[in-house]
């Protein structure tokens, strides 16, 4: 079974971030510590977690952009549990979240190649490609949640 919640321990984190980390920064040869930014500290922080075994699979991160807008980023799920539904179930979790902060639009900076998965969930490119990384460029996707 899984479990969507919080990281609250320091273990819970460090698992939290290893796999943004090995997901979202390894494969392009970035350094440790890239996987972090400034929103850490005002973020509301959620994995999903295998029960029996305790294993992260998957992680997500939510906070304010501005009035009314909320911002999810480092959505991450691990190459065992992808195309399992852990991503729907951390999207899920986040757009609670979001509405329950009062937010009216959700987005995200996605890089293009992946808007099409954020698409399947209702969220429209809202924005022009902007740099990133390297040669990655990302774009603003959001969704209304009334």
């Amino acid at each position: 079974m899984i479990e969507i919640r919080s990281p609250l321990t320091r273990e819970d984190f460090k698992a939290y971030y290893d796999l943004r980390y090995r997901v979202l920064r390894e494969p392009w040869g970035m350094p440790r510590g890239t996987e972090k930014d400034d929103y850490e500290p005002i973020s509301q922080h959620f994995m999903a977690v295998e029960s029996e075994t305790g294993e992260v699979l998957g992680v997500v991160k939510l906070y304010e952009k501005e009035a009314e807008v909320g911002c999810f980023s480092h959505l991450a799920v691990s190459g065992k549990a992808q195309r399992k539904g852990i991503g729907k179930l951390l999207m899920q979790a986040v757009e609670e979240a979001a509405r329950q902060r009062g937010y009216k639009v959700l987005g995200c900076y996605s890089r293009l190649n992946t808007t099409d998965y954020f698409k399947k969930y209702g969220y429209q490119v809202a924005g022009l490609p902007t740099p990133y990384f390297g040669t990655t460029q990302v774009v603003w996707m959001e969704k209304n949640l009334d």
